[in-house]
């Protein structure tokens, strides 16, 4: 049986020649159905079953991924490696941070020299300004020319408005000030972490003098202060 005349007349509408294909169908033997699909129907078949899975992943992937970060930090120009997750490992069982619902990181990936147009300077800079718009920055921790630049960009807590009394006491002779805004007025934007335990025990800093601060639209700003505390014990 002729199931489908590639010749066929152009005068015939498409609506007619699917009513005339599926009349010659209807009782054709079952090989002759299934060579049908498998000539005209097959790809179709394949990249939609393709379309289908890879939405159903997708989607599968954004309501099982974490729903909401509750930690973050940049670790700027640091000597750590960073493929080490012992500090944020600890942090998270420190916390009791379900990762299942929620994300915690530390990337100490983070350079910036502003003595010259390094391009992971640039990349830097570029997420650091992405995280910081979404509210999901809560720690920066860098050396002075760091806290400045961001100081400036009015990115920083005056530290000493969010640190609890006893935290306040502890690094009262240890804040680091810096010019903020346009008006270049000198604030207390962070604190000097240099004898913290945890940094220097995964070498984050080695010789050097790491300042910690909060980033000023932190969207969670207890676990950015318990950041601190933790870095503090032996």
């Amino acid at each position: 049986m002729e199931v489908y005349n590639k010749n066929r007349d152009t005068n015939n509408s498409m609506h007619d020649e699917i009513r005339e294909q599926n009349a010659k169908l209807k009782d054709a033997p079952f090989r002759e159905k299934l060579d049908y699909f498998r000539d005209y129907y097959l790809k179709t078949t394949i990249v939609a079953v393709v379309v289908i899975v890879f939405v159903a992943y997708l989607a599968y992937t954004m309501l099982t991924a974490p729903s909401d970060t509750a930690f973050a930090a940049f670790f700027f120009n640091d000597t750590g490696d960073s493929s080490n997750t012992e500090l944020i490992d600890g942090f998270i069982e420190y916390m009791n941070i379900d990762t299942g619902e929620h994300d915690a990181y530390i990337d100490a990936t983070m350079n910036l020299d502003l003595s010259g147009a390094e391009y992971d300077a640039y990349m830097s800079l570029e997420k650091s300004m992405a995280v910081i718009s979404t509210g999901e920055l809560d720690v920066i921790t860098g050396d002075t020319a760091t806290m400045d630049y961001f100081a400036k960009g009015e990115c920083l807590h005056d530290i000493t408005t969010v640190l609890p009394d006893d935290l306040l006491a502890q690094f009262e002779d240890r804040l680091y000030y810096a010019k903020y805004g346009e008006t270049g007025e000198l604030v207390p934007v962070g604190v000097y972490v240099t004898d913290a335990p945890k940094l220097n025990q995964y070498y984050y800093y080695v010789d050097r003098e790491p300042i910690l601060g909060f980033v000023i639209n932190s969207n969670s700003m207890n676990n950015a202060i318990a950041f601190l505390r933790y870095i503090y014990i032996e």
